[in-house]
């Protein structure tokens, strides 16, 4: 519902107000005078109202662009400090091998030492190492012991020879006594064949003495050939006896000769076996002489390293940083940091520290900005192009463990990105200088980047295209969709 305000102007019937100075608004006529047709259009705004108005709307597209359409760089900050790539181009201790008095440094700090350079000579202090004969003492002592064993190595050879002649020997006695058995069979095999025939003989005798007899008796027969018939018989016995007798004398001697070859066996056994037991003890000899002589060039091994260890050396190129036994005549213990030296690097790097929160967000190969102490930088985390005095880098190494010296923290390492700006040279990026780095993630618009902020989400990261999930995150990540 408007209202109207009728204005009644008395006496201005003629005056024409639209075309009065100051008054913009149109009227129109009635009985009673002009009368405004809007109270509102007649109160017009200022000029600077409306220009303002414009200009703040203006503002706010702007804004609302810029939040929208603007990237920004999510990036994950760390803080290290320069290190090498390669461990052994890191800064290393040189520590006393041994415990003994310092004798001499052979460097200063600041020198510049090659690979094997010696640093310092120290005097042991051992009871064990201080005679100054030891090694010549123990080289004597093996050459006795291999002389040893030389001559028990001689014995064991001619023992080794006389098992192999006795072996031969006893062979030969055994395979001569074989043969006297076969001899011996072969006799008692014909002395048994001729008393069949004796045996034979005997019989016909007999019959032939019997048939004679009985003519005898008859008188057929006379008194002479009757004896002929008694004498053929009694030599046909007296022969088979004697043959018998022979068998008998074959079989003993079979059995004699088949005793013979047992006792020769056991005879030429018992000698190897004499000769394998000496052998045997040789043997055993040897074992323990090795065993002396290993330990001994185990021990002689000691001592030179032990002598050896006296003699500090450089394990690397690289300068001496810092000497920390300065005096000659100070003892030192075993393992006690006696300087530190600090290699050429030709593989520069950065160890950076991260939060437990930040560690999943990262990856090998990820891209990294770098500042270093010392070069001046104008640094806009989210615009790395726009970003002055800075570095590219490249996350290398992710450690799968925190770490406890640095307070529970992720430790990083980052080389330098081949397709970016060279790092400074070795000679201004010394290790241990301090750098800061800012890990690169996802590209997101600016508004979303701020709402993430003030509501303190984590950065959000895509996945890897060769990551594997369980069956549970694939399923829920299909409802989402």
């Amino acid at each position: 519902m408007r209202i109207k305000y009728p204005i009644i102007l008395q006496g201005a019937n003629n005056v024409d107000y639209s075309k009065k100075k100051g008054i913009t608004v149109p009227f129109r006529e009635s009985k009673s005078g002009f009368i405004a047709s809007n109270a509102i259009s007649a109160v017009r705004s200022p000029n600077s109202l409306r220009i303002m108005a414009y200009i703040i709307t203006g503002i706010l597209v702007l804004i609302f662009i810029i939040l929208n359409y603007v990237p920004w760089v999510q990036t994950v900050a760390g803080k290290g400090q320069v290190t090498a790539l390669i461990p052994g181009q890191r800064p290393q201790n040189i520590n006393a091998q041994i415990t003994g008095r310092l004798v001499k440094w052979h460097v200063q700090e600041g020198q510049h030492v090659e690979e094997g350079d010696t640093i310092a000579v120290l005097q042991d202090i051992d009871s064990k190492f201080l005679d100054s004969a030891l090694l010549e003492n123990q080289q004597a002592q093996l050459q006795a012991i291999e002389n040893r064993r030389n001559s028990i190595m001689s014995q064991l050879d001619a023992l080794r020879k006389q098992i192999s002649a006795e072996s031969s020997a006893r062979e030969a006695s055994v395979r001569s006594s074989l043969e006297k058995v076969q001899q011996a069979k072969q006799k008692r095999i014909a002395t048994e064949e001729r008393i069949k025939q004796n045996t034979l003989d005997v019989s016909v005798a007999k019959q032939r003495f019997q048939d004679r007899k009985a003519l005898f008796d008859k008188g057929l027969l006379s008194q002479r050939q009757f004896e002929n018939a008694q004498l053929e018989l009694q030599r046909a016995e007296v022969s088979y006896n004697s043959q018998v007798a022979e068998v008998e004398a074959s079989r003993r001697m079979e059995s004699e000769a088949l005793e013979n070859v047992k006792n020769k066996e056991s005879e030429g056994t018992s000698k190897i076996v004499k000769a394998m037991a000496d052998e045997s003890k040789a043997l055993e000899t040897v074992a323990s002489i090795d065993n002396s002589l290993f330990k001994g060039r185990s021990e002689m091994n000691a001592m030179f390293s032990r002598r050896n260890a006296s003699i500090v050396r450089a394990p690397s190129k690289g300068k001496i940083v810092r000497l920390y036994t300065i005096g000659a005549g100070e003892t030192v213990k075993q393992g006690e940091k006696l300087a530190i030296l600090a290699p050429e690097m030709n593989t520069p790097a950065v160890e950076l520290t991260i939060s437990g929160n930040d560690a999943p967000l990262l990856t090998k190969g990820r891209k990294v900005r770098i500042q270093f102490d010392g070069f001046p930088a104008f640094i806009i985390r989210g615009w790395p192009g726009a970003s002055v005095g800075t570095f590219g880098g490249v996350i290398s190494v992710i450690d799968a463990i925190e770490d406890e010296s640095f307070g529970g923290q992720f430790r990083i390492i980052v080389k330098p990105d081949p397709n970016d700006e060279p790092w400074p040279s070795a000679e201004y990026l010394r290790p241990g200088t301090q750098a800061s780095g800012w890990m690169q993630l996802n590209v997101v618009s600016l508004g979303w980047e701020i709402w993430r902020q003030l509501n303190g989400f984590p950065p959000t990261v895509k996945k890897p295209k060769n990551a594997t999930y369980s069956k549970e995150v694939k399923e829920a990540d299909t409802e989402k969709e």
